[in-house]
């Protein structure tokens, strides 16, 4: 299969809003254009080094987000974007090779129809995560306000949970049928549990591992008996189970890039067996580990092609479990069996590629697809439409 142009394109929006969110002094950690919110900003330096000099030498043009993904049908001849040499000013010398133009042919991408219901933007400041209750209600979390925002199910906003005091750069959050609420509070170190029943909020500290980082929690999940929760810790690159009292029950991780390690586990997500589907940012794969913490499978690898990740992030599984996973930099949700296999791509009502801007947390409620958009400040709610 081919190379997709506008993939690579879309690559060089990415650099430039990194570059500003730099120049801005943020306290944002930017993984390849997309930020987690966090308090620390020593990795800055080596990933702009290693994850964007190639960006930056392989990149031929620039464009703004939202270019036509599509894959490309032509009897017309273009530039392999992996190969084409950089842009250059005039009268420079070109410091690479040019290479004979390729023809380039294309399966047709597999879309799945989904189409604009609303959009939640009010008040949102850089939204990471996303989740919804037994009765409908939208849990928005927003992180850089340090609250969950609630809303109704046609989205008129109802009341916050948390404050300042409470919650500081949290990123992830799970809610029960019945509406209980659990946050990985990030700048805490620690998961916030928010009752139902209006009880005061419960906390639960989260030790560091011997010779590790503080615990870095960035998404929690419930078990499905509510007596355990999932936590990921992402600069400790592990994922911990906790029980309702606190106690760690187990403990499965590492950095690399084997079974059971990870680089950066960002999101996840739960099945109806416990079997966890964590995002890993920087080793751009879904992993699937059970319930006691083993390993089940990879999902997905790096590139540019359907079927692969340059940076996912979100993740979300479906009435019919399939996975939907969400690529900040590329702008697009690809869709994927239990299993693995490539499905297909998120499409809109005109019959394209639906392209998001920095698309986050997820979440699927019944018809209904839930997207994060966090540069833009939005959550955008979705029908599917057909099968």
């Amino acid at each position: 299969m081919g190379h997709h142009p506008g993939y690579m394109h879309t690559l060089f929006f990415s650099v430039r809003a990194t570059g500003n969110a730099l120049i801005r002094k943020m306290k944002i950690i930017c993984f390849l254009g997309s930020p987690l919110i966090k308090q620390r900003g020593y990795y800055l330096g080596w990933w702009l080094f290693v994850f964007f000099l190639p960006v930056i030498l392989f990149s031929p043009t620039g464009v703004e987000a939202g270019e036509d993904l599509l894959p490309i049908v032509s009897d017309k001849t273009i530039e392999d974007p992996l190969n084409a040499a950089p842009a250059v000013e005039s009268g420079e010398a070109d410091p690479l090779n040019q290479v004979p133009a390729v023809e380039v042919i294309e399966e047709p991408l597999n879309l799945i129809s989904y189409r604009t219901v609303f959009v939640i933007s009010d008040l949102l400041r850089l939204p990471s995560d996303v989740d919804v209750d037994g009765e409908g209600r939208i849990y928005v979390l927003d992180g850089t306000a340090n609250i969950v925002r609630v809303y109704s199910q046609d989205g008129k906003p109802l009341f916050t949970l948390g404050d300042e005091k409470t919650l500081k750069f949290p990123l992830g959050v799970d809610v029960s049928p019945a509406g209980d609420v659990l946050v990985a509070d990030s700048g805490n170190h620690r998961i916030v549990l928010f009752s139902a029943k209006a009880a005061p909020p419960r906390f639960f500290d989260l030790p560091s591992p011997p010779g590790g980082k503080p615990t870095d929690p960035t998404d929690v999940v419930f078990a499905k008996d509510l007596k355990r929760f999932f936590v990921v810790d992402n600069d400790n690159h592990r994922v911990i189970a906790v029980d309702i009292n606190g106690e760690i029950l187990w403990s499965s991780g590492k950095m690399g890039r084997n079974p059971e390690e990870f680089r950066f586990p960002f999101l996840m997500d739960i099945d109806n067996e416990d079997n966890l589907y964590i995002v890993e940012v920087v080793n751009t794969r879904v992993q699937v580990l059970n319930k006691d913490g083993i390993h089940v499978r990879f999902i997905g690898d790096w590139g540019i092609e359907p079927g692969q990740f340059f940076r996912p992030k979100g993740i979300a599984i479906g009435q019919s479990r399939d996975l939907l996973v969400s690529d900040s930099f590329i702008g697009v949700v690809q869709m994927f069996s239990q299993g693995g296999d490539f499905l297909g791509v998120i499409g809109d009502e005109t019959g394209k590629v639906k392209k998001f801007t920095t698309p986050m947390g997820m979440k699927v409620y019944g018809d209904r697809l839930f997207v994060i958009e966090m540069y833009t400040n939005r959550l955008v709610v979705l029908e599917r439409e057909g099968p």
